[in-house]
């Protein structure tokens, strides 16, 4: 069996791991990274852009957002269900970690409110610019962290209480690491589908869409997760999280579950029904992905449709729209009548124009209670100029008589599955006793167990911030142990 002697060693070489690595690098102990899969970057190769309160750029831009003003929202947003300390500690360091991304070569363009009364807390990298990950691996190197890639981890050691490293295997066989100090940083559960669905009751990829890819092929012989390692050395559970929205399926995925050609679909001016063909909700939930996922989850086989006609398609086009993502631009050269040709010669029916309701119905698979359900829709706006059902704002009331009608099916949609493992504000992990575990650290999805069961799209971002923030406090937290111990 190889054995590799190390002060931290660092499970997983994403958006948590590296900057870990960086940090305990940076602060003289001897560091060894841990991937599993053969290369780095994780799932989101450090995302699009982090979330951050009180950076320059905010100031700049005169958005005054203040520290308490984002941690009072986090807290009602998540009724006190979340540990504070941390929350605090996230959104303390969040601006400095900025600066020191920037201090990298990380070029972040412009702020980003997902949609209409979210914050500009989104700093966005700009286009075609360099991964966050790319960017910070070669910092972690010169800082003398060393990559071991393909190679899993099996069991965590414990010796005495506190965790002592870890036995795994690579590609030549057994490996077992002593270390000082150990940090999971693995990116959460959302591979295996058959954990997610133990604990949560969901299955990824049937009840919730997934891209494509991102489930192991076979639970059985994938890597063990770094939650279940964690739970295995006596780690405190907390709940699964899946980040999800409302989406039209792959391959028509984009910016707002919708292609960068439609942003139609998202107008709270449409009308949205389920497959019984009857309203379920007010279309201006439409603005935040995650609410409407979650209504959209609770309907027949988790499914929704959202329809308008050519006289709203008219008016998105000359009057322009509501809802719209501003400054994230991944169109690419269709436009939007070739993206729909293109749509339909390829097979793919989640998008279709049609003459007439029935035809859409027949087309889509929506009970033609929907004919009834726009008629009484339509009267009700004509009749009282209100929506009696739902309450939708009146000025989003236009009524909904074609002749064309244009409809999208939406499902449930998941990034990933965070949380699992209970950290605190010095990304130690939690046991089972309420105690923390000695010389054992996790950082980013795997902790990532701050927002109840709704990603907080409000404050956009947050995800790739989190694991950054964390895996330079676990970075920094477990070096300080390393020391402190090699001086007692």
């Amino acid at each position: 069996m190889k054995t590799i002697n190390t002060d931290v060693a660092i499970i997983g070489a994403g958006a948590a791991g590296i900057p870990a690595a960086i940090e305990a690098g940076q602060r003289g102990v001897k560091v060894d990274v841990f991937e599993q899969s053969g290369k780095i970057g994780g799932s989101c190769n450090g995302g699009n852009g982090v979330f951050a309160v009180g950076t320059r750029m905010q100031k700049e831009r005169q958005f005054t957002y203040t520290k308490k003003q984002i941690f009072d929202y986090w807290m009602n947003y998540t009724h006190n269900y979340v540990d504070a300390a941390l929350i605090s500690e996230f959104i303390n360091r969040s601006a400095g970690t900025v600066d020191w991304l920037e201090s990298y070569g990380v070029e972040f363009s412009d702020l980003v409110a997902y949609y209409p009364g979210a914050m500009y807390v989104w700093h966005f990298r700009r286009d075609g610019s360099p991964f966050i990950t790319d960017l910070l691996k070669p910092v972690s190197e010169e800082a003398g962290a060393v990559y071991h890639l393909n190679t899993s981890v099996e069991h965590l050691t414990l010796k005495g209480g506190s965790c002592t490293g870890f036995t795994g295997r690579d590609e030549d066989g057994e490996v077992r690491v002593d270390a000082g100090a150990v940090i999971i940083a693995s990116g959460g559960t959302g591979k295996r589908a058959d954990f997610v669905k133990a604990q949560t009751g969901w299955e990824l990829g049937k009840d919730i869409t997934v891209f494509p890819g991102m489930l192991y092929d076979d639970p059985e012989k994938a890597p063990k997760l770094g939650v279940e390692l964690a739970w295995e050395a006596g780690a405190a559970h907390t709940a699964l999280m899946i980040d999800s929205f409302a989406s039209i399926p792959d391959p028509n995925f984009g910016p707002g579950g919708v292609p960068a050609q439609l942003p139609w679909f998202r107008q709270p001016q449409n009308i949205c029904v389920n497959i019984k063909g009857e309203r379920f909700i007010s279309e201006a939930e439409m603005k935040n992905g995650a609410f409407m996922g979650n209504a959209i989850s609770i309907q027949k086989d988790s499914t929704a449709f959202m329809i308008f006609d050519q006289a709203a398609r008219d008016r998105y086009e000359q009057v322009g729209m509501d809802y719209v993502m501003g400054n994230v631009h991944f169109m690419d050269d269709l436009n939007p009548d070739e993206y729909l040709k293109m749509n339909w010669e390829r097979g793919n029916r989640d998008i279709i124009v049609a003459d007439t309701l029935e035809e859409l119905c027949e087309e889509m698979g929506i009970d033609r209670t929907l004919v009834t359900t726009v008629d009484e829709y339509n009267r009700a706006i004509e009749a009282h100029g209100s929506d009696p059902v739902f309450f939708k704002e009146n000025e989003y009331l236009i009524p909904i008589k074609g002749p064309t009608y244009y409809c999208a099916k939406f499902r449930r949609h998941t990034y990933g599955v965070m949380g699992g493992l209970k950290i605190n504000r010095r990304a130690e992990v939690v046991g089972v006793d309420g105690d923390t575990i000695p010389g054992l650290y996790a950082a980013g999805n795997d902790a990532n167990s701050i927002y109840g069961d709704t990603y907080l799209f409000a404050l956009s971002g947050n995800t790739s911030s989190f694991a950054i923030n964390t895996g330079r406090i676990a970075g920094e937290k477990a070096s300080e142990f390393i020391s402190i111990r090699n001086h007692i």
